[in-house]
């Protein structure tokens, strides 16, 4: 029987895991759509640890940590401003997708700001299975703009969708 999967809050402590996961998944999430060479050096920056720490000190993000007792599948971060949330990275090991666990992310980060009303989010123009999950959990494209990170320019869309309001 496989472990059971847990989703919880990250601690400061648990950063380097989140740095490790990035390590193992951006390579293969993005091979295609970024400069094989580029990956190493986007990962390095946005996920050292100072960059980190000032996400959730200073820029009010949270993150999250799916795992097993002995293995880290993904991550999440998310962060509010004004009504909306946005969802900062949703990352999830190859052999966990298509097991509900990203939709799980989804609405745990949903759940965790109870006082918006949208989730957005940016994504790659050209990460075309992200773009599909996206679209299956009812995000859809509201706008295509140009972003630089670093010294690296891309394309990306922006997709949003209600958070539903129970009555």
């Amino acid at each position: 029987m496989a472990d059971p999967i847990s989703l919880r809050p990250l601690e400061i402590t648990d950063l380097p895991r989140v740095q490790n996961l990035a390590h193992d998944i951006w390579p293969e999430c993005y091979k295609g759509i970024l400069d094989d060479a580029q990956i190493p050096a986007m990962v390095k920056s946005l996920y050292a640890l100072p960059a980190l720490h000032h996400e959730i000190a200073v820029e009010g993000h949270r993150y999250w940590i799916a795992e097993t007792r002995d293995r880290d599948l993904g991550f999440a971060s998310a962060f509010q401003e004004g009504d909306s949330v946005w969802i900062k990275k949703l990352y999830l090991r190859a052999k966990t997708r298509g097991q509900g666990l990203g939709k799980r992310l989804i609405t745990l980060i949903s759940d965790a700001f109870p006082d918006t009303t949208r989730l957005n989010l940016y994504v790659n123009d050209g990460n075309a299975p992200a773009i599909a999950f996206y679209r299956s959990q009812g995000f859809e494209i509201i706008d295509t703009l140009a972003v630089q990170m670093g010294p690296y320019p891309f394309t990306d869309h922006i997709m949003s969708r209600p958070i539903p309001v129970e009555n």
